[in-house]
């Protein structure tokens, strides 16, 4: 390398351009190829008027960049094979800050780029939102603005990068979550063109599609939403006019947590309350979720598609609501009359629950519960051999016990396809458990061979193989081995590998039953095969005769021609 002095006393030097590494800080991911092409034709002509800057890097002869990555592009591009460089000792830090500090800069920086800089200063805890807009003459809201864009899924993203959707068409976009952006990118955004495609919407218009479309109203929620209205999710902290009420929810993943806790726990105090109360839900209008939850926590959840609705009560008119008190009185005897038909109704359920007839349930709904009851006819529950509440419940516990033995091995399964026991000794218990299967392949003609009576029939039962692996002989192990041997022998066929082995296996135990076989077939073979070349010997004398034939027609007609 060569070494010059600046007017400034910086040394600059003239760098092979092979030692010279981008920068990983460069917060400029995109380069323009025209306008490098163009800078790359100037290079040729007037050569790299302004040094770029780089670091040594440590434990290598190599150079980073800190800043002037686009003009080291184009002497590449240029051909060239030194350029001017000054060289600096700045730290990891100190390093990224000068890097992005200088790239900002420039006019063709885009969004997405300038809020990944942004967050990774302030995730390598270097500056906040408020260091960060003095150190590049920004407001905190400008910052805070371009740092939504990392919220992007990055197909909405590069469509941004692109330029196909505006900055304020983004920026209506990312206040939402990632659920919500998917949506709208494949719903709307992935093709160019279509009815549904939102590519050109003004930004405010995009705003009250993603608003109708994909948000929900808190109002018809009866959970707790004192923590709703301080979420950053609401709408109502979203839009420039708040709504009147809860606002709308756009984080779909904590609405549906909060509704299911909600319910669980509605469902726990109900059926805590009232011992005689069931829980069910129907097929279609239903939450998985709570149903899971409730599972997990001992609770049996019935399938139940059709339910009465249990009687409602009927609201007590209160008469600071009535402006008139002749119509606050009317509507007051209106209540007693309908509250005295609700608790003679209640009250013939509770004898119907009692005699059996019906059966009382929470049900489980997609965003709510109800209590509902299910009527049995006649020869079912209201028979003489019914079963006592209790003796019902007794059952239920059975149940429960034997899903989780079941849910249980069914995991297990799963599971140990999972685990590594490629280095573990095989043991004694693992033998036998070999056994165990292969006995399904034990032919009956060996029942009182491997120990069991001589008037046992049928198929074998667990029962059966436990016995025998529990008192396994040499010779007991031989007849099993060899019976699952031979049964597998069915899967051979003409050229495959397990026909190869039938034939070793019958010559070891069967040579002289095998030579038969071998014989018989081979002599029919023989036959065969010898009709066979008779014929086409014949055929080929046939063969040459008319090829004989053929060259003594053509014969006088060549010599005529010479």
């Amino acid at each position: 390398m060569t070494e010059n002095q600046s007017a400034d006393g910086t040394n600059i030097i003239r760098m092979a351009v092979a030692d010279i590494l981008p920068s990983a800080y460069n917060p400029r991911k995109r380069f323009d190829e025209e306008s490098l092409r163009e800078l790359a034709d100037s290079i040729r002509q007037k050569g790299v008027l302004q040094p770029i800057k780089v670091r040594s890097l440590p434990n290598s002869d190599k150079y980073e960049i800190v800043f002037g990555e686009r003009r080291y592009r184009a002497a590449q591009i240029a051909g060239l094979k030194e350029i001017p460089t000054t060289i600096s000792d700045y730290s990891d830090a100190e390093a990224e800050e000068i890097a992005i500090m200088e790239n900002l800069q420039r006019k063709d920086v885009t969004p997405m780029e300038e809020a990944d800089a942004y967050q990774g200063l302030i995730d390598r805890g270097h500056h906040d939102v408020g260091t960060l807009a003095i150190l590049f003459g920004k407001s905190e809201s400008y910052i805070r603005s371009r740092l939504k864009f990392t919220a992007l899924i990055p197909e909405i993203a590069e469509l941004m990068e692109s330029e196909t959707i505006s900055i304020a068409f983004a920026n209506e976009i990312c206040r939402y979550g990632e659920d919500i952006q998917r949506e709208v990118y494949e719903q709307h955004l992935e093709n160019e063109s279509g009815y549904n495609c939102w590519r050109g919407m003004k930004a405010s218009d995009v705003a009250k599609a993603i608003e109708r479309d994909y948000t929900t109203n808190l109002e018809k929620y009866d959970f707790d939403k004192s923590v709703c209205a301080m979420c950053p999710h609401n709408t109502n902290h979203l839009l420039l006019f708040s709504e009147e009420g809860c606002g709308k929810c756009t984080n779909r993943n904590c609405l549906a947590d909060k509704i299911a806790s909600h319910m669980v726990d509605k469902v726990i105090n109900i059926v805590g309350e009232n011992p005689n109360l069931s829980i069910c839900h129907n097929t279609y209008n239903t939450n998985n979720e709570v149903i899971s939850r409730l599972a997990d926590m001992g609770y049996e959840v019935d399938t139940v598609d059709y339910v009465s609705p249990y009687p409602t009560a009927p609201k007590v008119p209160m008469a600071e609501n009535y402006d008139d008190n002749a119509e606050f009185e009317e509507n007051l005897n209106k209540y007693d009359e309908e509250k005295a038909k609700y608790e003679a109704l209640c009250g013939k359920l509770d004898e119907m629950l009692k005699e059996g007839k019906i059966t009382l349930y929470v049900q489980i709904q997609k965003s709510n519960t109800s209590l509902c009851y299910v009527s049995h006819r006649e020869g079912t529950k209201n028979d003489v051999n019914k079963l006592s509440q209790i003796e019902e419940l007794s059952k239920k516990d059975e149940r429960n016990k034997e899903i989780a033995v079941e849910k249980t091995i069914a995991d297990t399964k799963k599971k140990i396809l999972e685990v590594d026991m490629t280095a573990t000794k095989f043991s004694a218990d693992e033998e036998r458990m070999v056994y165990f299967f292969m006995l399904s392949d034990l032919r009956k003609e060996h029942y009182t061979e491997v120990g069991l009576s001589e008037d046992k029939v049928g198929y074998l039962s667990d029962g059966d193989r436990l016995a025998i692996i529990n008192n396994l002989t040499a010779k007991t192990k031989a007849i099993i081995r060899r019976d699952y041997i031979v049964n597998n022998f069915k899967n051979a066929y003409r050229g495959n590998a397990t026909a190869s082995i039938l034939h070793d296996f019958a010559r070891k135990h069967m040579p002289d039953e095998l030579a038969d076989i071998e014989n018989g077939h081979n002599e029919v073979y023989d036959k065969r095969h010898q009709r066979i070349e008779e014929k086409k010997a014949m055929l080929l004398k046939k063969q040459q005769s008319e090829e004989t034939h053929q060259e003594t027609e053509k014969t006088p007609v060549e010599e005529t021609a010479a």
